[in-house]
């Protein structure tokens, strides 16, 4: 591995990392140095030498000041390069803002991500390290949430920010210009809840039906209701005979109908039933018990 030579950077690479790279190399030519000595020196892998100088990513800060230390160079115009490549590769087509010059939240948060390629772009998790607890011991930049701040998801609060900026070392004096801004961008936000608090209970009722509003609403939909069902026969109006409670005069026949007799038949039932024989008689019970005691009772 030692004796291998670099290829050419790739035609895909970005501009501002093909910058970084060439000086990278540039600095390696120089120095006279092997990928092995560079490697021994700057207190790296010599994979991690070679990854660095291939230019298919930007590599970390902390890498090219090794590299850079090792072949005998300042690390300020480095990092500056640095810098570069990494804003074009997370931010693309933006440009570095000051607090003043800041006019949206989407601005605000693409600030707050140069802040943290200011910083070396340390991972998030190292961030709500950084950030520490507060006095109750919760954790003052959880970095789930730094996350969805820096998407783009939440707003970030001013708690947050300032621990954010407090995590990165940003100076007292930047930091109190950008507070000022976040309170210029953030002023008719409404207020967070505190932590624990639970949020209000909202009840999916529906409105009081004594509410004029409430009423405005129902009548217009009531009578364009009616209106659908009398246009398409479902809702007739009602006659007089309805009204008064007389309907059942004009509802249809029934489908069941008594039979019709002339005077024959009905002669001749009637005599069938006559040649019938009679219905009992009716019995007294009490006299036919009394018998019956009178008949069992000792002589």
């Amino acid at each position: 591995m030692a004796g291998r030579p670099l290829g050419p950077i790739p035609a895909s690479t970005p501009p501002e990392l093909r910058a970084l790279v060439v000086r990278l190399r540039d600095a390696k030519e120089a120095s006279g140095k092997t990928f092995e000595a560079l490697a021994k020196d700057g207190g790296v892998s010599e994979s991690v030498v070679r990854r660095a100088l291939a230019g298919k990513g930007v590599p970390p800060l902390e890498t090219v000041k090794a590299i850079t230390h090792a072949c005998g160079r300042t690390v300020d115009d480095m990092a500056r390069a640095w810098h570069a490549a990494k804003a074009e590769e997370v931010l693309p087509g933006t440009r570095e803002l000051g607090p003043k010059m800041v006019s949206s939240r989407a601005e605000l948060v693409e600030s707050m991500i140069y802040m943290r390629i200011t910083g070396g772009y340390p991972p998030l998790h190292q961030l709500e390290k950084d950030a520490g607890s507060d006095e109750n011991g919760r954790t003052r930049l959880p970095h789930s949430t730094l996350h969805k701040v820096l998407k783009g998801r939440i707003p970030p609060t001013e708690t947050l920010f300032t621990a954010f900026m407090e995590a990165l070392s940003v100076p007292a004096a930047d930091s109190q210009n950008w507070l000022d801004a976040h309170r210029r961008l953030f002023a008719d936000a409404p207020a967070r809840r505190p932590f624990g608090q639970p949020p209000p209970v909202v009840r999916d009722e529906p409105p009081a039906i004594t509410s004029c509003e409430a009423a405005e609403r129902a009548l217009p939909r009531m009578e364009r209701d009616e209106e659908i069902k009398r246009k398409t026969g479902q809702l007739k109006e009602p006659d007089d005979y309805e009204l008064l409670g007389l309907g059942y005069l004009n509802a249809p026949a029934p489908d069941f109908l008594w039979p019709e007799y002339d005077e024959d038949e009905l002669a001749a039932l009637e005599a069938e039933a006559a040649a019938q024989q009679p219905a009992q008689q009716h019995v007294d019970l009490r006299e036919k018990l009394r018998a019956i005691i009178d008949r069992s009772a000792p002589a």
